[in-house]
């Protein structure tokens, strides 16, 4: 008689690679801490985004091709000014990452500016990832904040004389942290 010649089933297929890790940031809400009254919403209808502006300082409206909004302290004749600009990105663009890392796009930024990146954080408000660089120069600091939302690279530049920053840096973080490329 002839031997049972079933074949023993085949070895069990490799567990499958992990998947990279997909970069988490940490979520934080939206300020809207008013500095005692130093700061006051502003919401722009027509474009869509939002931010808490220093109250007493003036406003400049959009000039094409230079920036969105600007407001500036004409009173102490300091050069502190927060600048609003956007311009397009390619449709595929959607975060602000396609950038590149926080910290590698900091250190270009701080090069460009012959500036000292003090620090280069990540994180999301309302699902939108933003990238802050803290830059200080030879005579000018500034915290920088990136987005890409709505087909735009969204940035806040606020920046104060060195001299002036132990009084606007603080403030300037409110206004940073308060800023939307939406309406809420």
């Amino acid at each position: 008689a002839h031997a049972d010649e079933t074949e023993a089933p085949p070895p069990p297929a490799p567990p499958a690679p992990p998947a990279a890790p997909a970069m988490t940031y940490e979520e934080i809400g939206v300020s809207k801490n008013r500095a005692g009254g130093l700061l006051e919403p502003y919401s722009d209808i027509t474009r869509g985004w939002r931010i808490l502006k220093p109250s007493t300082w003036n406003q400049f409206d959009q000039i094409p091709g230079t920036y969105d909004m600007k407001w500036e302290d004409l009173v102490s004749l300091n050069y502190q000014q927060i600048i609003l600009t956007t311009s397009p990105v390619k449709s595929t663009t959607v975060s602000v990452d396609a950038l590149g890392p926080v910290e590698e796009v900091g250190l270009k930024l701080a090069k460009t500016r012959d500036a000292k990146l003090l620090s280069a954080k990540a994180f999301t408000k309302e699902g939108i990832l933003f990238y802050l660089f803290d830059l200080q120069g030879p005579a000018v600091h500034q915290l920088l904040t990136l987005c890409v939302f709505k087909g735009k690279l969204w940035k806040v530049d606020a920046s104060a004389p060195e001299t002036r920053w132990a009084k606007t840096g603080p403030l300037y973080e409110k206004v940073a942290a308060s800023f939307m490329p939406k309406l809420g």
